[in-house]
């Protein structure tokens, strides 16, 4: 079984409409070529510069800076 929240699962889904797991051998290699060859899946939102998770937005309000160490 694999995990349904993954990248590769969704490319999965927007390839073939079917989780990763649920795919054959070619599909499952389909993926994972799309995956590293796109930048769409290489570059995503939260690795750009100056993204801020919920959590980070969150501690800053709070006056908490180093939760990370």
């Amino acid at each position: 079984m694999h995990n349904k929240n993954t990248t590769i699962d969704k490319v999965a889904l927007e390839l073939f409409n079917k989780h990763f797991g649920e795919l054959n051998k070619t599909q499952q290699q389909t993926c994972n070529q799309e995956m590293v060859n796109n930048p769409k899946w290489l570059a995503p939102f939260w690795k750009k510069p100056g993204y801020k998770s919920e959590t980070d937005k969150i501690c800053e309000e709070l006056g908490i800076f180093n939760y990370k160490n």
